[in-house]
């Protein structure tokens, strides 16, 4: 079987669709692909996404009505001392992923793309100058031949064509990553309805969490980055640390004790800094070019702003007919907020590495993570050095404390 398409979009989750719809929308013959039979199944991201940002967002992908549960303020636990944050950026809402999934499909399919599932690419032929021309691929229907003008990855971090394009491997251009279990989990016993939980201290370079969806219902789980553990292949995986905070942290053991999954989910992510992603007639959209929030590990948003700039930049592309304007994707997904933000959090993130990586009282290091995570120290990294002097926990939270006051952030540190 022979398909041609203006444009075929490998991946046909959050990013791979939304970029469809603008696309499709636009007026071009979309076709977007996926290994997996059904849409949004299996589910393998969060559904926690910045209130404002989505707010921002969910009329271009008209995602008006969908389901989401706010949460007006975050409270963050350490061994030592607690973070409550009500900074806008800690606000959030919490999605039913799959109800998002399937509308963005839909909404792309109505605007005129197509879908095929069940459909696995394996190769790529480029002609001498590096332009793909043919996509091989296997399905159900047999083997496929599609001949695209513009080949778009939106397939994660492993995505087929970013390790075509980088090396073939199949962690081509992965530098640093996290991995988590979450469970959908009803009879939870929550403390708070609309505030989202994070426990640190007791996961290598990560946290637990409760996020409430709800009707108490919430989505609980871990996040961790083994590489910052003595021995990464020894680590405990995120199913493991989720067990032992559950265990051993009264403030997450009583709230969630009693719990009954109806779901389970789980995956990796790249965290390491976003790449270029434009390749001759191919690009990468989302986390296939390491576009997330990378100290949370947050994906949808930047990846939705990044596809609608790259949807709307391919249609002028094959307007003109010139491959060179591919180029305006990056430069003007650099220039929104979203894209600033996706920098500053980059930095953030190294920030905590380097503390993660520092032979120091765990009951600082934890504070200290969790002042560089909530920006009471600045992204960067100025305010650090003077944290790092303080050894006395109580020391550290007043230094904290007086940051707070100075800055005018809506937030407040205790002890425990």
């Amino acid at each position: 079987m022979v398909i041609e398409c203006d444009i075929l979009v490998i991946g046909a989750g959050p990013i791979g669709s939304a970029f469809s719809y603008i696309a499709s929308k636009e007026g071009n013959d979309v076709l977007m692909v996926d290994r997996k039979n059904e849409v949004a199944s299996p589910l393998r991201g969060g559904e926690a996404v910045s209130r404002f940002l989505f707010e921002e967002l969910e009329q271009e992908l008209s995602l008006n009505g969908v389901y989401r549960w706010p949460i007006d303020d975050t409270l963050i636990y350490t061994p030592s001392a607690t973070v409550r944050t009500c900074e806008i950026k800690w606000k959030s809402f919490i999605l039913d992923r799959e109800e998002v999934e399937k509308k963005l499909v839909k909404n792309a399919l109505d605007a005129g793309g197509r879908l095929m599932l069940g459909v696995t690419v394996n190769d790529f032929c480029s002609d001498g100058d590096g332009i793909i021309k043919k996509v091989k691929a296997k399905s159900i229907f047999g083997k496929i031949e599609i001949k695209p003008k513009i080949v778009v990855g939106a397939d994660g971090a492993t995505s087929t064509l970013r390790r075509w394009l980088l090396g073939r491997k199949i962690y081509s251009g992965i530098k640093d990553w996290g991995c988590a279990i979450e469970f959908d989990a009803i009879n939870v016993d929550l403390d708070y309805e609309n505030t989202m939980q994070l426990f640190m201290g007791e996961v290598t370079g990560g946290y637990s969490y409760i996020f409430p969806k709800g009707e108490n219902r919430a989505d609980i789980g871990t996040g961790t980055r083994p590489f910052y553990g003595k021995d990464p292949l020894s680590e405990p995986s995120p199913i493991d640390f989720f067990y032992k905070t559950l265990r051993d942290n009264k403030f997450m053991n009583r709230q969630v004790k009693n719990f009954s999954p109806i779901k389970i989910k789980g995956g990796i992510i790249d965290l390491s800094r976003p790449i270029h992603p434009v390749f001759k007639n191919a690009i990468l959209v989302g986390d296939s070019a390491n576009q997330n929030f990378a100290y949370v590990g947050e994906g949808i948003i930047p990846g939705w702003q990044a596809a609608i700039i790259a949807a709307k930049t391919v249609d002028k592309s094959l307007s003109e007919e010139d491959l060179s304007v591919l180029e305006e994707y990056p430069r003007t997904y650099e220039k929104t907020f979203i894209g600033q933000e996706a920098k500053r959090t980059v930095k953030i993130k190294d920030n905590i590495s380097k503390v993660i990586d520092m032979d120091i009282n765990p009951k600082i290091k934890s504070i200290l993570t969790v002042m560089l995570e909530t920006e009471i120290i600045e992204w960067n990294g100025k305010e650090l050095e003077t944290a790092l002097k303080y050894k006395d926990c109580k020391e550290l939270i007043k230094y904290a404390n007086d940051l707070i006051e100075e800055k005018e952030l809506d937030m407040e540190i205790n002890p425990l």
